[in-house]
């Protein structure tokens, strides 16, 4: 956590100094996340799960191609779950892990062509809500329940982003990413709740924004 809080410290610092005689924009953006959370080992079936996104961003220049591109976004992601018993008539399970994240990207963008650019850059997410509400069915009788999964979670997610983006007439804007998380989401499993720690975040987002001028 401590070292990619430098990284980021020192990525926005750089920036900084060298777009000090460039002209900075600032936009706001939203869109739509498709995330899912990848795990080593379970017994459930997953499936992608559908949520919101939106912020604010700021592009700074640093040279005529290069940009880099700090947002500060709000996210909700998880993954939806199932589980059935063949062996047990009438017994199944159906669940959808909610996590909501105040995320922070910081994207270098690349522009090939004029409008069009290729993005990569560090992420950090900070969790403020993780929920598994779930519903069930055993041997008829039926069940709805949430649990709280916060105190299961290890609060910090960290991941990396690779996308393309596009301006048109450096007003309005658009991009498609693929996030890839290397930090687990929760710090220990528990069978009852249905998490793993093996679990790490997967987001398919697109995005519109504008840049005020």
């Amino acid at each position: 956590m401590k070292k990619s809080m430098l990284i980021l410290s020192a990525l926005f610092l750089c920036a900084a100094a060298i777009a000090q005689d460039q002209k900075i924009k600032v936009g706001l953006k939203a869109g739509l996340n498709i995330s899912s959370l990848t795990c080593d080992e379970s017994e459930l079936n997953s499936s992608a799960k559908t949520g919101f996104t939106a912020g604010a961003m700021v592009e700074i220049p640093l040279t005529k191609r290069i940009s880099l591109q700090p947002e500060l976004l709000y996210s909700q992601q998880g993954t939806k779950h199932s589980f059935s018993d063949e062996d047990v008539i009438n017994s199944n399970y159906k669940g959808t892990i909610e996590l909501n994240y105040l995320n922070i990207p910081v994207m270098l963008k690349y522009f090939v062509l004029n409008g069009l650019s290729l993005q990569a850059g560090p992420q950090i997410g900070i969790l403020f809500n993780a929920k598994n509400k779930y519903e069930d069915n055993f041997l008829g009788y039926q069940n709805k329940d949430s649990f709280d999964l916060l105190n299961y979670s290890s609060g910090i997610d960290t991941s990396v982003n690779f996308g393309l983006g596009y301006q048109f007439k450096d007003k309005f804007y658009t991009d498609l990413r693929y996030n890839i998380s290397y930090s687990n989401v929760f710090k220990e499993s528990d069978v009852n709740r249905f998490i793993n720690n093996d679990m790490k975040n997967r987001v398919f987002q697109i995005t519109i924004g504008y840049f005020f001028k």
